[in-house]
């Protein structure tokens, strides 16, 4: 399975990255390497190979354990609404406030959370490729890219409601890996997934 790069923020063209594993490696060499990892050091490394990857990470993290970090799910909320609102507007470079780029997560930890997340992402190796590409090219990269946009806007307002935000992180993940693995089917069952929690947000809300 080959990820996608998305060039201009929604056209996806094949990258050095032959699957999700490449992706995360790079995240945990990061950690691996540095005592701390900034959100900084994420864009240098993963900007170059694709948007829908800054999205997809933050998204993971978030989802992760790591999300019982005080802030982290805020700051992975922010990060996505950023980096898919330039996505959704086509912009050619990516620009995050200074305070942003700098916010860091210690490496050890960093690592440790990805790896709790490993078999979830290798089983999605495995079985995501090509396929309903009309959902996550061009103009429905854009709109994958806008939902997850609202998705990191709500994520820092749902904070105080234990595990709300981790599962819109859940589904901004879903949305990013369908378009980096330029799957609509993927892009199809997250949406749903979606819908069904937001259906039961509004519930208790």
């Amino acid at each position: 399975m080959t990820v996608a790069e998305t060039d201009r923020f929604g056209q996806q063209q094949e990258t050095e990255y032959q699957g999700l594993g490449d992706v995360l490696g790079e995240v945990e060499k990061l950690g691996r390497e540095n005592n701390r990892v900034s959100v900084g050091d994420l864009v240098e490394e993963l900007g170059r190979a694709s948007v829908a990857a800054l999205v997809f990470v933050p998204a993971l993290v978030a989802a992760t354990p790591l999300s019982g970090i005080p802030g982290l799910s805020s700051l992975c909320g922010i990060v996505i609404a950023l980096v898919s609102l330039q996505a959704v507007l086509g912009r050619r470079g990516l620009w995050l406030p200074g305070f942003v780029m700098r916010q860091n997560i210690e490496g050890d930890e960093l690592v440790a959370g990805l790896r709790r997340v490993r078999r979830i992402t290798d089983f999605l190796d495995r079985h995501t490729h090509e396929r309903l590409e009309f959902m996550v090219r061009k103009v429905g990269a854009k709109l994958m890219f806008a939902i997850c946009m609202v998705g990191g806007m709500v994520m820092p307002l749902l904070e105080i409601i234990p595990f709300s935000a981790s599962a819109i992180a859940i589904c901004v993940t879903f949305l990013s890996l369908a378009v980096l693995t330029i799957d609509g089917l993927l892009a199809i069952i997250s949406l749903s997934f979606l819908a069904a929690v937001g259906a039961v947000l509004l519930y208790f809300i």
